[in-house]
């Protein structure tokens, strides 16, 4: 028995340390997307001809990118030095019962961020099509179908691949 415990032991362990190596994941990805996202507003040359609600559109949208992404971002960091701060104040591996108690609704929450502000940065890029591309409307056009496309896609694969990890 005492073997056994051993071996759940470890198996806790490296389940909480795959845990960790998610959330570096989804962090340095969320940092990647609200980055580009940022960058769309703020270094774009915007003519003052453009529609208004367009430029509102564009405008909310890179906002919820980059909120979405920064909360993912922060959250899965914070979770990171909590994991850490465990285990040097308690000389003991972080195991399954303390991720459950401590760390997994919190991850949900910036899973669920991530898995919301994709689409939305595949929609700001189809915004940002029609600011910049606005006089060449086949341009425009070609991003917001291939855009619009991976917004399906990524909405069918998260429902297959991750619905149990809402």
């Amino acid at each position: 028995a005492i073997g056994s415990s051993s071996h759940q032991a470890n198996m806790e362990v490296r389940l909480v340390d795959e845990k960790v190596q998610q959330l570096k994941a989804i962090s340095n990805l969320s940092a990647l997307i609200g980055g580009f996202a940022m960058v769309s507003l703020v270094e774009l040359n915007i003519a003052n001809d453009r529609p208004q609600l367009l430029m509102f559109a564009f405008g909310t949208m890179a906002a919820t990118v980059i909120a979405l992404m920064m909360f993912a971002m922060v959250l899965c960091s914070l979770i990171m030095v909590y994991i850490l701060n465990y285990r040097s104040l308690h000389q003991t591996s972080f195991d399954q019962m303390a991720w459950n108690s401590r760390c997994e609704a919190d991850w949900r929450k910036a899973f669920s961020a991530f898995k919301t502000g994709v689409p939305c940065f595949l929609l700001n890029l189809a915004l940002l099509a029609w600011v910049q591309f606005e006089h060449y409307q086949a341009a425009a056009l070609a991003v917001t179908i291939i855009s619009t496309g991976a917004v399906f896609i990524w909405l069918w694969y998260v429902k297959q691949k991750w619905a149990e990890a809402r």
